[in-house]
This record gives structure tokens, C-alpha cells and sequence, in this order.
């Protein structure tokens, strides 16, 4: 008995095994009959795309709308809409000349309808205008970038310079979708070089290059060995922990262990809380970075730094007042992926080691003393816990 329900439940799956290699993925309907073709289309012109609306014919068994048109390559550009809908819209136009978009109803058993051709004569595309916005000018160790971006759209903007070689390459491709951004190119010496520029979209639209010669201003990366600690009236004690300021500019971001950085403890006041140093030089400063601790219990995490200030000044008040003091930047540590407390993609631990990397305005003041002020940190209060910080800027 037992071998004939074996017997009776292998012809069963060996049938079923057979029915689904024969079955063939087919149109639930099939005919003959061409669908009826558009009607009535109507064309708004938007910023390198246009959207077409249109009447569809009565037929029953629509599935879709397909509109194409050739690039500047000869390559087809097909978009599709389906039939709940009564328009299409038809992105990546090169330019704002005059276009034909071919359209057809297709219908459940794959037929096509009679040719439909539309003109669109769309805006300007956003790579151009994006272009046309573009300014560019010496930085620190390099040059900085801006331009408008306001469609929105997804972007890149591509800038060579001279390798060691004289060879024009690739120094960085900068990816936005913003309605306006900057960023900067650091690292050369300030000597005359040519910076070549262009914006490209998602369609693969390119702009012509804008070709720039600047000379970028002076940088050096100031001497950490001439960093001092103050303790001014209102600041943090930094020794929680085996912590120490001066650990904070030992050329070390390492993982939790005795000098691994400074530490503010973990009692919470509700006020911000801040630290003072001396940068042993009086500079106008570029640029900075900050590292916490570097193990995954303290990126995104902990006492970690997530919002805070730069503050620096010429010559403080004995007083601990923030008086004269210029706030030089806000930074806001950002976790890549978003995900909670302790899950972590390699983005995630990549940005942690790197840590905030922030620009500061070329018209701030020269400045010799810093004050961080820690506005929040990753538990929620304004403890602070720093593992290494860099400052660059001109110091002559």
C-alpha cells in the first residue's frame, strides 16, 4: 500500500514537472486586429522633455502607449505609458529644437497601431542650463565650482586638470540632483593651471567644456605639533574615559583604547558644550576634518559628534564669552545608508573612517584660536568624544 502511494505521488509531480516545461508565455489574448491610433494630441513643452496628451481609441483590449524618438546618436529612445493614463512624457531631449516622436497603441495580443507622429519643440534641456550657470573660481589648493539646478534633474559635472605629467585626467565627477550645488577641487599648489569643465545628464547629454586657467591660493596643512589646549571659563573637561585634547591631534584616528581622542564623559546638561585649542598660528583656514572614534560603536553612534559648530577668533576673551567670535562653519555628520544604531553598510564604514571633510567660505577672517561646539550628538545630548582633526588654510 505504502509503495503505491509512492508510486501514485511520483506520477503526480513527474506530470506537473512536464505541464511546466511545455507551458509557453503567451499573450492572454490573441487576434489579429491592429488597435485604432491616437487622437487628439496634445504637446507642453518642459525643460528637455515634453508631454503629450492624447485621446485613446475604443478598442477594449489597450495595454499601452509607446512614444520614441532619435537621439543625437541615431539611437532610439523609447518610453511607455500605460492605458489608465491619457498622456506620455518623453524625456532626454538633446537640445529645444524641433522633434518627431513616433507613438503607437499596442494592445493585449501585441498589435500596433498606425503610426502616429508628434512634433515637440522642448525648453531648454537642464544640462545646458546648468552649464550656462556655471562659475568657477581659485580656491584654496584648487578651484571651486557652483551652477543652478533648477529642474532638479539628476547631473554630473566633470572637471580635468594636469597630472604630474602635463596629461589632462579626470579629477572629479561631482553628482547632484539639487537645485543648486557647489563643491571644490583641492590639492595643487598655487601655480597656474587650466581646469576643463562640462555637465552631463542621466541620457547621456553633454555640454561643451568650459575651459578655465586659475591659480589656486596657497594651503598648507597647519602643523599639528604647534596645537595647544586652553580651558577657558564655560568649557568641557575633554579627560573622561582616558580621553585627552591633546590625543585629538596626535596624527592617530584609531579605535577605542587609551588615546584613542578626547572625551567630554556622558552626563547630560541640555546645553551645548564646547572645548577652546590653540592652533599655534594665526591662519585663514580653508578647510577641516573631524574623526571620531574609529570603531563601530562610535560611528553614527554614542557621543559622537552629529551636529555641531567651528568657532574661531584672533584673540579670545579671558571671560569664556563667545563674544568676537566668528562661526565658521556647521556641520551635520550624515550616516549614508540611514539605516538604525549598529547596522552598518561598507558605505557606512567607509564614511566613518574618512569622517566630516568640511570647506570653509573663502571670505571668513584669519583666525588662531577654535572653539567645536557640540550642538547634538549620535545618543541624543551634546557630549563629544573626537578622535583626530586636521586644519588647512593660509598661514603666511
Amino acid at each position: 500500500m505504502k509503495t503505491l502511494k509512492i508510486l501514485i505521488i511520483t506520477g503526480i509531480v513527474l506530470s506537473a514537472f512536464s505541464s511546466c516545461k511545455e507551458t509557453e508565455l503567451k499573450p492572454i489574448e490573441k487576434d489579429g486586429t491592429a488597435p485604432g491610433t491616437l487622437s487628439n494630441p496634445t504637446v507642453e513643452s518642459l525643460a528637455g522633455a515634453a508631454k503629450i496628451t492624447y485621446n485613446l481609441p475604443g478598442d477594449p483590449d489597450i495595454l499601452y502607449v509607446q512614444a520614441s524618438y532619435k537621439n543625437q546618436s541615431g539611437q532610439n529612445v523609447e518610453f511607455k505609458s500605460s492605458y489608465y493614463s491619457n498622456f506620455i512624457v518623453v524625456e532626454g531631449f538633446a537640445d529645444s529644437a524641433a522633434h518627431n516622436v513616433e507613438m503607437y497603441v499596442v494592445d493585449k495580443s501585441g498589435n500596433r497601431s498606425a503610426l502616429t507622429t508628434v512634433s515637440v519643440t522642448p525648453k531648454a534641456p537642464p544640462y545646458l542650463t546648468a552649464y550656462k550657470s556655471l562659475a568657477v573660481v581659485s580656491d584654496f589648493g584648487g578651484a571651486s565650482f557652483s551652477f543652478k539646478n533648477l529642474n532638479k534633474a539628476e547631473l554630473a559635472v566633470v572637471v580635468s586638470t594636469p597630472d604630474s605629467t602635463g596629461k589632462m585626467r579626470v579629477a572629479r565627477t561631482f553628482y547632484t540632483a539639487r537645485d543648486s550645488a557647489n563643491f571644490s577641487l583641492r590639492g595643487y599648489a598655487s601655480e597656474s593651471r587650466v581646469f576643463n569643465i562640462f555637465v552631463r545628464d542621466k541620457w547621456g547629454n553633454s555640454s561643451e567644456v568650459l575651459s578655465k586657467e586659475l591659480t589656486p591660493i596657497y594651503e598648507v596643512q597647519l602643523d599639528k605639533k604647534k596645537f595647544r589646549e586652553m580651558f577657558l571659563p564655560g568649557d568641557a573637561v575633554c579627560n573622561f574615559w582616558d580621553g585627552a585634547m591633546p590625543f585629538a591631534w596626535d596624527g592617530k584616528a584609531i579605535p577605542d583604547q587609551r588615546g584613542a581622542g578626547l572625551h567630554t564623559g556622558n552626563a547630560s546638561t541640555g546645553v551645548p558644550k564646547y572645548i577652546t585649542f590653540d592652533l599655534g598660528v594665526q591662519a585663514q583656514l580653508s578647510r577641516f576634518s573631524q574623526q571620531t572614534i574609529q570603531d563601530e560603536r562610535h560611528w553614527y553612534n554614542d557621543v559622537s559628534l552629529r551636529r555641531y559648530e567651528v568657532w574661531g577668533i584672533s584673540q579670545y576673551n579671558t571671560n569664556g564669552s563667545f563674544d568676537g567670535w566668528t562661526k565658521l562653519a556647521t556641520v551635520t555628520n550624515v550616516k549614508p545608508s540611514g539605516l538604525p544604531t549598529g547596522i552598518f553598510t561598507e558605505d557606512d564604514r567607509v564614511a566613518g573612517r574618512i569622517g566630516d571633510e568640511v570647506n570653509i567660505p573663502v571670505d571668513m577672517p584669519k583666525v588662531r584660536y577654535i572653539r567645536i561646539r557640540c550642538l547634538q550628538n549620535w545618543s541624543g545630548n551634546t557630549n563629544m568624544c573626537i578622535s583626530e582633526m586636521t586644519f588647512w588654510g593660509n598661514d603666511k
